[in-house]
């Protein structure tokens, strides 16, 4: 089972992800509307969705859409851990 770490906090507007995947040299991250997303557990459940589907960029978390689309495998089950730490100014 691989762990996978969120951290997320409130710019604004703005929920800011950072994940650390352990296999993963660096951390990703993303961003999502509050007024989509407006609680830090939606926000995971977000996240969690799509590390599950495989898709490292999607339209939601890519503006622009360039029509490409990155495929990472996740050969094991997921378990993720997260933290909220609010809003930042």
């Amino acid at each position: 089972m691989e762990k996978i770490h969120l951290l997320i906090t409130r710019c604004g507007p703005v929920w800011r992800v950072r994940i650390l995947i352990p296999s993963q040299p660096r951390p990703h991250w993303r961003a999502y509307r509050v007024a989509e997303y407006p609680t830090p557990e939606a926000v995971v459940r977000r996240c969690a969705e799509g590390l599950v589907s495989g898709h490292e960029n999607d339209k939601h978390d890519e503006p622009y859409g360039n029509g490409e689309e990155k495929v990472t495998q996740h050969c094991l089950p997921l378990r993720v851990r997260w933290k909220c730490w609010g809003q930042l100014v």
